[in-house]
């Protein structure tokens, strides 16, 4: 069985955090929940041509950044929020649609968001208001549509004073999004999910480096963000990292952390449950209630 070691030192590196570093975990967050049922995950066997654990096939150094990005942004496996994906001996954190929207309204300058996929004779236009930012001024979609290729995504997000601030891709904008991306199964797949995922990613870009939020929830959430595209290319030769110290370093080197090619489809390690939601119905999503899990490992928000 697994070393419950690995969670014990994510729970101490977040209290040393929320003690000097002024770190902030969301008010109904349960870290020691999330904690718990993301080592259920990362224990079990996994799919593919290996079949161990995480656990055991990374990097105990990498699992450990991976939790502890997990608590930072206030996620939860067991809402389909984030998964666990091996990258050779190194095991990266990835947020789900879901994941994308808890973490935008946790930025204390959001107060809503809205995301939709546009198909194939959907009546859609663009223009701009008298600040030459742009709007959606006209979404008209069809229920016959809705097998037709899409032909784009918009978002808008809602700032705390009223303002809404659009984004919108076209389809192009987005596979080019997607081809630098480390899931393209799941995209083909899931293709009016993960186009809402990739315009929501687009529009938070301003909010998050905007924000007034703590560095620690702000770079968690750039470092998830970034690890789920190759944006350049990558030395494959193996490093030995001992610690979450080697992983998240520290402010003296800009050294980064190197990763070897994924090794299995991501979509093995999706949860084939998590479904497409639509834009207006993320108000009205209701996470599920979390159940208290081995008890025996404290809860880091106590």
């Amino acid at each position: 069985m697994a070393d419950y070691s690995v969670i014990a030192q994510v729970q101490s590196t977040v209290a040393k955090m929320k003690e000097e570093q002024g770190l902030k975990l969301p008010p109904n967050y349960s870290a020691g929940n999330a904690l718990q049922m993301a080592w259920l995950k990362l224990s079990a066997p996994q799919q593919g041509k290996d079949t161990r654990p995480i656990l055991q096939r990374c990097d105990t150094g990498s699992v450990q950044k991976a939790l502890l990005d997990m608590v930072i942004q206030g996620l939860s496996p067991a809402k389909n929020q984030c998964y666990f994906i091996p990258y050779g001996d190194q095991c990266t954190m990835l947020r789900s649609y879901f994941g994308s929207i808890t973490v935008l309204k946790n930025l204390t300058n959001v107060k809503d968001i809205k995301a939709q996929a546009v198909f194939k004779g959907d009546e859609f236009e663009i223009g701009s208001d008298d600040q030459m930012n742009l709007v959606v001024k006209k979404y008209v979609p069809k229920f016959e549509n809705r097998d037709n290729p899409i032909v784009g995504a918009f978002a808008y997000i809602e700032q705390v004073d009223g303002q809404k601030v659009w984004t919108v891709m076209t389809k192009k904008e987005i596979d080019s999004s997607w081809s630098q991306s480390k899931m393209h199964n799941v995209q083909q797949k899931f293709s009016q999910e993960m186009a809402q995922r990739t315009i929501i990613n687009r529009a938070a870009k301003f909010f998050i480096n905007g924000s007034n939020d703590n560095d620690l929830f702000v770079q968690a959430i750039n470092d998830t963000t970034d690890g789920a595209y190759d944006d350049e290319p990558k030395d494959v030769t193996p490093k030995e990292h001992k610690s979450i110290t080697d992983l998240i370093g520290d402010s003296t080197t800009d050294e980064q952390s190197t990763l070897e090619p994924v090794e299995n489809d991501v979509d093995n390690f999706i949860e084939p449950d998590e479904q497409p939601i639509e834009g207006d119905e993320i108000d009205n999503y209701e996470e599920p209630k979390q159940e208290e899990l081995l008890d025996h490992f404290g809860n880091p928000n106590d």
